[in-house]
C-alpha cells in the first residue's frame, strides 16, 4: 500500500471521529433544547443562537490562523455559495421549530435525523450519478425503519401523523438535505471554517428579519441566566464546532457518507433522554437503535460510480 493511501485513510479515520463526537454532540444537544424550548419564542431562539454561533466563529477563526493548524482561504465563489448556504440554514432552524410547535410531541424531532440521510443520499444520487451498492440500499432502510422504531409511531394516532407539523420536520430534513450539497460545492472555493462563518453570518441576517417584530436586541435581559448557559452550548459547542465539525466530513468524504452518521444523533438523544429525563427504554426503541447504527455502517460501504 503507497504512502499517499496510508495518509489518507488516516485522514479520513481522524474525520470519521471527529464527526461521531459532533453527531454525540448534537444528540445531547436535544436536553439543552427541551429546556428552553418554551422560555422564548422560536424565532427569537434561533436568532439568538445563530447571532452567539456567528460570533464564536471569530475567535476560533482567528486561533486557526495564528496558530497555523488550517490552512485559511476563501475565494468570491465561496462568498457567492455561503449566500444560498445561510437561506437554508436559517430556513432549517425555523422550519424545526415550527415543527415542534405543531408536530408529533416528544420524538417528532427524530423524523429530521431519521430523513435527512435518506434525502441527502438521493439527491447526491441524482446530481452527482452515482450509485447505491446494495448495503447502502439496505442501510437506508434500516435507517428508516430504525427510526420508526425509536418514534414509536405505531403509538400515535393518524391526525397526530399526518399533522402540519410533521409536514414542517420533513420540509427541514429536506432543506438541510440541499444545504449538505450547497455546503460541499462551497467549499472547493474556501476552507470549511470560514465557509462556516461566513453562512452563519447569512443565516442570523435573515434570522433578524424573522424576529425583527419581537425586538431581539432589547430583549436580551428578558430571559434567566438558565435560558443563557443553554444557549451557549447550543450556539458555541453544537452550531460553531459540531456543525462546523460535519461540513469538514462533508468536504472530505462527501455528502451521502457524511450525513449517513446523522443516525447517530437519534440514538443518542434517545440515551441522553433516558439519562437526564428518566425515560424508559422500550425493547423496540432498543431495536431502532441498533437498526441505526448497522444503517450507519452499511452506507459507509463505498458506492459504484
Amino acid at each position: 500500500m503507497s504512502t499517499t493511501v496510508l495518509n489518507q485513510s488516516s485522514k479520513d479515520t481522524t474525520v470519521i471521529l471527529s464527526l461521531i463526537s459532533a453527531m454525540l454532540i448534537w444528540g445531547s444537544s436535544w436536553i439543552s433544547g427541551k429546556i428552553i424550548a418554551d422560555m422564548a419564542p422560536a424565532t427569537l431562539t434561533v436568532f439568538y443562537r445563530i447571532t452567539l454561533a456567528t460570533l464564536s466563529m471569530l475567535p476560533i477563526l482567528l486561533l486557526v490562523y495564528k496558530s497555523k493548524l488550517q490552512k485559511l482561504f476563501f475565494s468570491r465563489q465561496a462568498l457567492l455559495w455561503s449566500i444560498p448556504a445561510g437561506i437554508l440554514m436559517a430556513a432549517y432552524n425555523q422550519l424545526f421549530f415550527l415543527g415542534l410547535y405543531d408536530g408529533l410531541p416528544g420524538k417528532g424531532g427524530m423524523l429530521v435525523t431519521t430523513t435527512n440521510p435518506i434525502f441527502t443520499i438521493i439527491l447526491s444520487t441524482f446530481i452527482f450519478r452515482s450509485t447505491l451498492s446494495n448495503k447502502q440500499l439496505i442501510g437506508c432502510i434500516l435507517g428508516f425503519i430504525g427510526g420508526l422504531f425509536m418514534i414509536e409511531i405505531w403509538l400515535f394516532d393518524a391526525a397526530q401523523i399526518f399533522a402540519s407539523g410533521n409536514a414542517y420536520f420533513l420540509l427541514a430534513s429536506l432543506t438541510w438535505a440541499f444545504l449538505t450539497l450547497i455546503s460541499k460545492q462551497g467549499t472547493k472555493f474556501g476552507d470549511f471554517l470560514t465557509f462556516s462563518a461566513a453562512m452563519y453570518f447569512w443565516a442570523m441576517v435573515l434570522s433578524y428579519l424573522f424576529a425583527y417584530d419581537l425586538s431581539p436586541l432589547s430583549s436580551i435581559t428578558n430571559y434567566s441566566a438558565i435560558y443563557w448557559y443553554h444557549m451557549l452550548y447550543l450556539s458555541v459547542i453544537v452550531v460553531s464546532i459540531a456543525t462546523s465539525i460535519f461540513f469538514l466530513a462533508n468536504q472530505q468524504l462527501g455528502p451521502s457518507r457524511s450525513s449517513s452518521f446523522i443516525f447517530i444523533v437519534p440514538v443518542t438523544a434517545m440515551g441522553m433522554s433516558i439519562w437526564y429525563f428518566d425515560e424508559q427504554l422500550s425493547l423496540t426503541m432498543f431495536i431502532g437503535g441498533v437498526l441505526a447504527l448497522c444503517a450507519v455502517y452499511l452506507l459507509n460501504k463505498p458506492a459504484k460510480n
